[in-house]
């Protein structure tokens, strides 16, 4: 679940806040005086003068979620909490201790210890018992804080411990790129990095490792060129002794696909844009992991083969999981519709939170870790201690760290000893408790603290996911509908939207997933989990995506020419195609006339265009029953048929009948000529004629 401010801290009308950390993770035990921490914070611009502090506890103890949850809630600025009947909850508290407090400055903390004697604690059975503080100056009340504590007395019975399985996701900050860059890589495992410290936390503790795919393709897919840390931190995983699972890749919404109208579960489907065949020479064991990690294995891979190409889909995801069919989508972002869409995608079993859950049978009571909705397996993760684990980690003061350990003590021992949760018969074990870590932290300091208290409990023991995956079901549940935010929704449905164009336009390349593939995972790392912390930066994100897919379903057009005249019979039209793209594209330029005057003898040319590049193409065209003006619609489809361009229409002035006439014309001139040449050397030799015999006639002879 994602962290929330803890009741127990809540501030006051003038912005005061109290910490309330009991000493003893929360526990207190026969003989023993209760000691309380109590951090008083000031972050208003006004001093506070000299007041008091009261601490009051309550003697009736808390059996459940409920009432506990009410209780932590209740705290307000007013003080009304203090020596009465808590309003929410009905429960009476007294005051046990009051202490004097001095002036606190504006943005000062101040820390002081309360102590209730043993003899003062009155406490009967096992169990929770409410605890609270009132602040107040002058008279009026300035803050209250609620809390818990466990009294374990060692005389009344303590439940069976509870078997508490711990998930933590291992993912880094968000991205908007479907492969996490090389530099940032080099960064996450550094040896103070992210990846570092999470895998640090976690490796070889009771906690079941939740890994984002995408860190792992990333890694792989730089072949040679990976990182030596990313490499590394690679293999010690591989070798971790931890159960390890998938979220979805890019721990993407998984919920939020559905919602917005996702005809399936998102997955990776090429990652061939990004690979070089050239650098996976001798990477074999960055390829392939070893079948069985174990515990204190080398990390230093052995040389093996490599694969002579590139490696494929199957070979980037591959990994020895210890179940691919968990669904963990985010908390309180699901409605009962997701579930058939998970499993229907491989995820069987989904992890909702236990607020988002409740007993089919209306009773109101506990709910199992393992039930069922409908005929959908889910796994209930406990809020109250997922919340405590994570305020836990969350903590910026050992005060606050105190509270949240002592929050996580009364979470278990409510969980232990819930009626809804029975322990298997005959194994003389307690319920079943599944514990989730925040998705959205990448930080798991403090962890080594949270499994000490839930190893040293008497109420509660470190459990496997394996034995949490093998119980059958036997809890029916409702799945309380909590549908994502319409604007999200909206946005994610564009991204869809824009996909489903990316694939159509895609049928323009030889191979699709060069393109498909690259927008798939981009759409993934775009709905990681990650996000939903920074909604200012996703919106950016989400539009930079937009802008760049419109710019990638507009690179293939025809450039825009010019009107034509055409004054023969026949003649090719020459048509321009430019490609924008990183890749040669395969396009059929399909042509139409409006209307008659104009034959085209070929419609559809094919033409490929290599990468960045222009082609002229050459469209045959004949004249047809009449002179005019004709319109020629140039539209770019891919080999399928698929339409690529909006059409692009061309003027061309139809003036055939000129042929005509002109041949006519020039025949005419032709023949004049040579009339005129024939009739001239004819009038020639007449007159040459007329003087010769002239000249030969007798001398005196006259006509």
């Amino acid at each position: 679940p994602a962290p929330t401010p803890s009741a127990a801290a809540n501030a006051g009308a003038a912005g005061v806040s109290l910490t309330l950390s009991p000493s003893g993770a929360g526990t207190v035990t026969a003989g023993a005086d209760l000691i309380v921490t109590v951090e008083i914070t000031n972050p208003g611009e006004d001093a506070l003068a000299d007041g008091s502090l009261d601490l009051s506890l309550g003697r009736t103890p808390i059996t459940s979620t409920a009432v506990y949850d009410s209780w932590l809630a209740a705290a307000s600025g007013d003080g009304t909490a203090t020596g009465t009947a808590d309003a929410a909850s009905d429960i009476p508290v007294s005051v046990v201790a009051t202490a004097p407090t001095t002036a606190l400055p504006s943005g000062a903390t101040h820390t002081l210890q309360l102590t209730v004697p043993a003899a003062q604690l009155q406490l009967g059975a096992w169990g929770v018992y409410p605890l609270s503080a009132a602040y107040s100056v002058g008279g009026t009340a300035e803050a209250t804080a609620h809390a818990t504590v466990v009294w374990s007395d060692g005389v009344s019975a303590t439940p069976a411990p509870a078997g508490v399985t711990v998930i933590a996701p291992i993912t880094t900050t968000a991205g908007s790129t479907g492969l996490i860059p090389k530099a940032e890589l080099e960064k996450y495992t550094a040896v103070n990095g992210t990846l570092t410290r999470q895998l640090d936390a976690v490796l070889g503790r009771p906690v079941t490792i939740a890994v984002d795919p995408r860190i792992i393709v990333s890694i792989r897919a730089l072949g040679s060129t990976a990182p030596t840390s990313a490499v590394s931190w690679l293999a010690r995983l591989d070798a971790a002794p931890n159960p390890v699972i998938p979220l979805s890749y890019g721990d993407s919404d998984i919920a939020a696909e559905h919602q917005a109208g996702a005809p399936e579960l998102l997955k990776p489907t090429s990652f061939a844009y990004a690979l070089d065949a050239a650098n996976f020479a001798d990477v074999g064991p960055l390829i392939e992991p070893s079948a069985t990690p174990t515990a204190g294995a080398s990390t230093t891979p052995t040389p093996t083969a490599a694969p002579a190409t590139a490696p494929t889909l199957e070979q980037l995801t591959a990994w020895d999981y210890t179940t691919t069919t968990l669904a963990w989508p985010r908390s309180g972002t699901v409605v009962s519709g997701d579930l058939p869409f998970f499993a229907q995608g491989g995820l069987t079993t989904t992890i909702l939170d236990s607020r988002q859950v409740s007993p089919a049978d209306g009773n109101g009571g506990a709910v199992d870790a393992a039930a069922k909705a409908g005929d959908q397996s889910i796994l209930v993760a406990d809020h109250d201690v997922s919340t405590a684990m994570q305020d836990a980690l969350a903590a910026t003061s050992d005060t606050e760290r105190g509270q949240a350990i002592a929050r996580l003590a009364s979470s278990l021992a409510l969980a232990a000893s819930a009626s809804g949760t029975a322990p298997t018969e005959g194994s003389g074990a307690g319920p079943q408790v599944l514990a989730v870590l925040d998705r959205t932290s990448t930080e798991f300091s403090g962890l080594d603290q949270v499994l000490a208290t839930v190893e040293a409990l008497p109420w509660s023991a470190p459990h496997s996911l394996q034995s949490l995956l093998a119980t059958v079901p036997s809890q029916a549940v409702n799945v309380i509908d909590a549908p994502e935010a319409g604007d999200r929704l909206g946005q994610v449905g564009v991204l869809l939207g824009q996909s489903q164009s990316i694939a159509s336009f895609s049928s323009v390349l030889s191979d699709p997933s060069l393109l498909t593939g690259q927008n798939r995972a981009d759409v993934l790392a775009l709905l990681s989990n990650a996000w939903t912390t920074d909604l200012t930066r996703w919106n950016k994100a989400v539009q930079d995506d937009i802008t760049a897919t419109t710019k990638t379903l507009n690179s293939v057009q025809i450039v825009e020419g010019s009107s034509i005249n055409m004054v023969a019979n026949q003649a090719n039209l020459p048509v321009t195609v430019s490609n924008d793209t990183g890749f040669p594209v395969n396009v059929v330029v399909h042509v139409t006339p409006s209307n008659g005057r104009l034959v085209v003898e070929q419609s559809d040319v094919p033409v490929t265009i290599e990468a960045s590049s222009r082609k002229g193409v050459q469209i045959p065209l004949a004249a047809g029953v009449a002179n005019g003006p004709v319109v020629l619609s140039f539209q770019l489809l891919s080999p399928s048929g698929v339409l690529i361009s909006t059409p692009a229409p061309v003027m061309v002035n139809v003036s055939a009948d000129w042929e005509t006439w002109g041949t006519v014309i020039v025949a005419v001139l032709v023949v004049a000529l040579f009339g005129f040449g024939i009739v001239r050397n004819i009038l020639r030799r007449r007159k040459r004629a007329t003087v010769d015999g002239s000249a030969d006639a007798p001398a005196g002879t006259h006509e």
